[in-house]
């Protein structure tokens, strides 16, 4: 099961991540916590590093493919997870 992160820090990481414009939080099927980057996109090491320094020392963010097509392309999350 996931962990709680409380509103402050994901104001924070809102702060890190400022020049995208569009970032959703959502669940996955086990309850951890998932982020989304604009349509689905991808982003920099560098913004995950960022964001892994705003987050609890236990926890860390991984990347993971949702779907692949020749119509969409790649569609990426970030799932927030223990260590």
């Amino acid at each position: 099961m996931g962990d709680r992160i409380d509103l402050k820090t994901l104001s924070v990481i809102g702060t890190v991540v400022y020049e995208i414009d569009d970032v959703e939080v959502g669940a996955d099927t086990k309850g951890n916590i998932t982020l989304r980057f604009g349509y689905w996109k991808q982003i920099s090491d560098e913004l995950i590093d960022k964001i892994n320094y705003v987050l609890p020392d236990h926890l860390h963010t991984e990347l993971q493919l949702v779907n692949e097509d020749d119509d969409c392309g790649e569609l990426w999350n970030y799932i927030i997870t223990r260590k």
